[in-house]
C-alpha cells in the first residue's frame, strides 16, 4: 500500500510538475505573440499613414496631359456632296485640324487655354478636291483627349 501510495504521489507530483511547465512554456509564447501582434499592429499603422500620404501626393502630382485630338464632322443641309466626296474632305478637315492644334499636345489639361481651340478653327476657309468649304465649330471637349465637334458649310461661288 505505501508502494502504491508513494507511486500515486511521485505521479501527482509530476503531473502538477508537468502542468506547471506547461503553463509557463504556453505563458512565454503567448507573450510572445502578443508582443509580435503590437509590433505588427504599429507596422500597419506606419504603412497605412505612408500610403494615404502616397495617394495624396499622388492626386496633387498626377497631371493631366492632352495627347490626342479628334474630330467628329457633320456635313450641313445645303451639302450635296457625293460618298467618296464626303469622305475626302472628312479626312482632309481631320488632317488640318490636327496640324492646326498641335500647339496644346502634350499641355496640361488645367493651364489650356480653353477659348483658344475654337477660334483657332472656327470660320476656316480651305479648298479639297475643287470644293470651297467653311468650318463652323460647334463644340469643343477638352480632356486628354480634345474633341472638336466641326460643321462643314459648302461656300458657293459668286459670279
Amino acid at each position: 500500500m505505501k508502494r502504491l501510495l508513494f507511486g500515486l504521489a511521485v505521479f501527482i507530483l509530476g503531473a502538477l510538475t508537468g502542468a506547471a511547465l506547461t503553463g509557463i512554456s504556453i505563458g512565454s509564447q503567448v507573450d510572445a505573440l502578443y508582443i509580435e501582434n503590437r509590433a505588427l499592429q504599429d507596422n500597419l499603422q506606419v504603412a497605412e499613414k505612408e500610403l494615404q500620404q502616397l495617394r495624396e501626393n499622388s492626386k496633387t502630382t498626377h497631371k493631366r496631359v492632352i495627347s490626342k485630338i479628334t474630330t467628329r464632322v457633320a456635313f450641313s443641309e445645303e451639302c450635296d456632296y457625293s460618298e467618296y466626296e464626303r469622305s475626302t474632305i472628312e479626312l482632309t478637315v481631320e488632317k488640318k485640324v490636327r496640324e492646326w492644334l498641335k500647339i496644346i499636345s502634350g499641355q496640361e489639361v488645367e493651364t489650356i487655354n480653353y477659348q483658344l481651340v475654337p477660334r483657332i478653327v472656327d470660320n476656316r476657309e480651305m479648298e479639297v478636291d475643287g470644293n470651297k468649304i467653311q468650318l463652323k465649330v460647334n463644340l469643343v471637349v477638352i480632356a486628354e483627349n480634345v474633341v472638336v465637334y466641326l460643321e462643314i458649310i459648302p461656300i458657293k461661288d459668286k459670279v
